[in-house]
């Protein structure tokens, strides 16, 4: 069977692109099995993906195109020229929706993100005023994220402050919850915070966006952030590019919704149960991958199992034992996607004594694997070789 040539461009360096390649290999191992017949070459940064690059991979005879790198607006201009199958996820382009067909724009909903930022921080019943801090520069998705969540707090009751820098929050009545666009943001606004002595949440409760453990979990305090469901995103988008190579109907746009919402210090519960729940999760956040078990959880936030579960239950949808596996399986996957690590050292690392019982749990929840995954996600995608741009550098954005 001759190969489709396929070139997909994501950010790898954060959690969207990393989850979106794991959801675009998900596809193909559903759809495929074993044998994918997809050749794939992977860019991996905004100073790969060029004007050359996308120009040599058209003229080379690529079947279609993934582009999901924030930013890339002018150099996936090639590609508004073209008739070639292309998926665009994120990322707003006038050029690009010009274009009449073999194009779909997948991107996270902007109604959703805002709506359930709204309902989230209401919810808390602790503030006074609300806000949005807009990204750095004004982009359209912040632009819409911060529509809808006006929308849904005035819906509600409720005026929104629009901020465009994290100074901007001194002139809120406190307390306030404010919405950031995403967690870039939230970590700025929280060390600014801090430097004036107000303090996170109890003054302001702070919301962020992507959820990206990395930022997420090294700040101070922990922020609670919207987890948009990026792997979905890259499913979605394999699933529209393989329809519209073989002929198949599809829409011109596509919006996936949110993932769940992660609470961490940076918000607060005003029940009883909230702040247990949220207690317990700042807890698992921290200590999953050190080999903790339900009974250590239990223990630090000093309640009985049977009520500590149920309350997980009402709040989570999910028991604590899930919610420790689910962290750690999370990890997993990550270093699998992004590391060269050995499978035993993995295991290690998120928590597991046993690799035996990690490879069969994981081969469970996901259908393949340790090793079948990472050859999935980094044995079968060629890295993109195209020229640099004179006088640009490459590397990882």
């Amino acid at each position: 069977m001759r190969k489709k040539r396929i070139l997909i461009a994501l950010k790898m360096s954060g959690v969207a692109g990393q989850s979106k390649l794991i959801g675009i290999f998900r596809y193909l191992r559903e759809k495929y099995g074993s044998v994918s017949p997809w050749d794939v070459t992977l860019v991996r940064s905004r100073g790969e993906l060029t004007k050359p690059c996308l120009e040599g991979a058209i003229k080379s005879g690529t079947s279609g195109f993934i582009v999901s790198i924030p930013d890339t607006e002018e150099s996936v201009i090639p590609l508004a020229s073209t008739d070639i199958p292309t998926v665009v996820m994120d990322i707003h382009s006038d050029r690009l929706s010009k274009r009449k067909s073999n194009i779909v724009f997948i991107r996270n909903s902007p109604t959703v993100i805002g709506a359930e930022g709204a309902s989230f921080l209401i919810s808390l019943g602790t503030a006074r005023s609300y806000a949005f801090l807009h990204s750095d520069p004004v982009t359209d998705w912040s632009r819409k994220r911060h529509d809808a969540f006006k929308r849904a707090l005035m819906d509600a009751g409720h005026w929104c402050n629009e901020l465009f820098e994290p100074q901007d929050a001194l002139k809120l009545e406190r307390p306030s919850a404010i919405l950031a666009a995403n967690d870039d943001r939230a970590y700025e606004l929280i060390k600014f915070l801090s430097s004036r002595r107000i303090r996170t949440p109890q003054h302001i409760t702070v919301l962020g966006v992507d959820n990206d453990s990395l930022i997420c979990e090294n700040s101070h305090p922990k922020i609670s952030s919207i987890a948009p469901d990026f792997e979905q995103e890259g499913y979605l988008a394999a699933e529209k590019l393989e329809a519209m190579m073989t002929g198949g109907e599809v829409l011109k746009r596509y919006d996936v919704g949110i993932k769940q919402i992660v609470m961490r210090e940076s918000t607060t519960e005003q029940s009883t149960a909230g702040r247990l729940v949220q207690k317990a999760l700042a807890f698992i956040d921290t200590r999953a991958l050190k080999g903790i078990t339900v009974d250590d959880v239990v223990k630090h936030i000093n309640c009985s199992r049977r009520l500590a579960d149920l309350r997980f239950h009402e709040l989570q949808g999910q028991s604590i034992l899930q919610a420790i596996t689910i962290r750690r399986l999370d990890e997993v996957k990550r270093l699998l996607a992004v590391t060269n690590e050995k499978i035993d050292t993995i295991a290690a690392l998120c928590g597991y004594t046993n690799p035996n019982y990690l490879k069969n749990l994981f081969k469970k929840h996901f259908g393949l694997s340790m090793r079948d995954f990472r050859q999935r996600v980094k044995g079968s995608a060629r890295p993109c070789r195209c020229r640099k741009q004179p006088g640009r550098k490459g590397g990882s954005f």
